[in-house]
């Protein structure tokens, strides 16, 4: 596993004293824990794209709408400016901001599976158990001595294919 790691000082002052904290903060930005970051590395295998990567330098590529945050790429993970099966893994923890995100979570969910080719990871806070094919459910974590809410950590595998059997 190779992480890629941008190192920048343009982290808000309070991005320093929270990250050592052993707990997860809900702010305008997302802030993991340096311990519940490791704990999601983990689960990452080959090249990462990082979606709603917020502060975190989590990934080899890293998304988000928020260019204050100076993602790799800033773009809407509705629309994903990468082809088709260009990152091993993806990895997501998706704000949410009510309904006018949840109606959009068709079209985020096709993006993933279009660009994902081995695994996709999604850290919510609420149960999910359903990915279209060809992903299948491997691993569920659930994450609750980090974070003051419980966070379900979900593993999606894909299932072999003609495609998948090529370019691996």
């Amino acid at each position: 596993m190779r992480l890629v790691k941008v190192r920048t000082g343009h982290k808000p002052e309070w991005y320093k004293k929270y990250r050592k904290q052993p707990v997860t903060l809900f702010r305008r930005a997302w802030v993991w824990s340096e311990a519940e970051e490791k704990i999601y590395a983990k689960l990452c295998v080959g090249r990462v794209l990082h979606l709603c990567s917020g502060y975190s330098e989590l990934g080899d590529e890293r998304i988000d709408i928020n260019p204050n945050v100076r993602p790799s790429v800033v773009a809407d993970v509705h629309h994903l400016p990468f082809r088709d099966l260009s990152f091993d893994t993806i990895i997501i923890d998706p704000p949410w901001h009510g309904p006018r995100t949840w109606m959009k979570w068709e079209q985020m969910v096709k993006e993933m599976v279009r660009i994902a080719r081995r695994r996709i990871i999604l850290i919510l806070g609420n149960l999910m158990y359903i990915l279209p094919k060809p992903f299948k459910l491997k691993e569920v974590y659930i994450l609750k001595k980090i974070s003051p809410q419980i966070k379900h950590i979900y593993v999606w595998e894909r299932e072999e294919t003609e495609i998948t059997k090529f370019l691996n």
